[in-house]
């Protein structure tokens, strides 16, 4: 029987498309989220409906608390064996350099790159005992610079760094990966005038921006990747190569 994959983030968006796509391929799924009931309820009723059978369990949690983190791991390894740790909460500070206050960036560090690097720590010992792994979700603004501002782009770049440095030293046993998604269709996205969406979408290869289900499916991929570690994977329809 496959173990659980812990999501952070999972009430919305990618995350949770990650939650639905990891309880589809009949992993239990333990998800965080910020106490939005309604965001709560619709991912629980989408992984039931693609998946009645595993238990996918809700834990609020602000990943930019250790002690909350240390909680989330510990309700993890008291359920059971843990295949794959998933890092994909985030927040998305839209501010150029003169405007970027101490708080927006450390509050961006703290959720993209600090917090990935506890809740790895956390459970190292439970994803090397299934020789699991752990994937962060960057973004393609962590490779070729950001349009968000500086705290969103450094920091994403750090997540690719931090997968980089944790994949050494927890290998062999733990594999760490990165996907880095170019634009998505969520909610965020929707909110943007039309004129800047066809923009995005012109100048992508593919025409198109990309699903959270595809993001889902490529990174639950890299995870059954059994032999790679330490990379990165570009999910954007080609919009870095145009």
């Amino acid at each position: 029987m496959p173990g659980s994959v812990v999501v952070t983030g999972g009430s919305r968006g990618i995350g949770r498309a990650f939650v639905v796509e990891a309880a589809r391929r009949g992993h239990d799924v333990l998800f965080t989220h910020r106490g939005r009931t309604a965001d709560v309820e619709a991912t629980l009723a989408e992984a039931s409906a693609a998946a009645p059978k595993v238990t996918v369990t809700p834990v609020e949690a602000d990943v930019t608390d250790a002690a909350a983190l240390a909680g989330l791991a510990e309700a993890a390894r008291a359920h059971g064996p843990v295949d794959h740790l998933v890092n994909n909460a985030g927040t998305l500070t839209r501010a150029d350099l003169d405007s970027t206050t101490d708080e927006l960036w450390q509050q961006a560090f703290a959720v993209h790159v600090t917090a990935a690097a506890l809740l790895a720590r956390e459970l190292a010992d439970a994803l090397a005992e299934t020789q699991g792994s752990i994937l962060n979700v960057a973004s393609t603004g962590g490779l070729v610079g950001s349009l968000h501002g500086v705290a969103y782009g450094a920091s994403k770049a750090a997540t690719v760094g931090l997968g980089r440095t944790l994949a050494r030293e927890l290998a062999p046993r733990v594999r760490v990966n990165t996907i880095a998604p170019g634009p998505i269709a969520t909610d965020m996205w929707g909110a943007l005038p039309q004129d800047s969406r066809d923009g995005v979408e012109s100048t992508t290869l593919l025409g198109r921006v990309g699903d959270p289900a595809e993001i889902a499916r490529t990174g639950l991929d890299l995870c059954g990747w059994t032999y790679a570690t330490g990379i990165t994977v570009i999910a954007d329809g080609g919009r870095v190569m145009s």
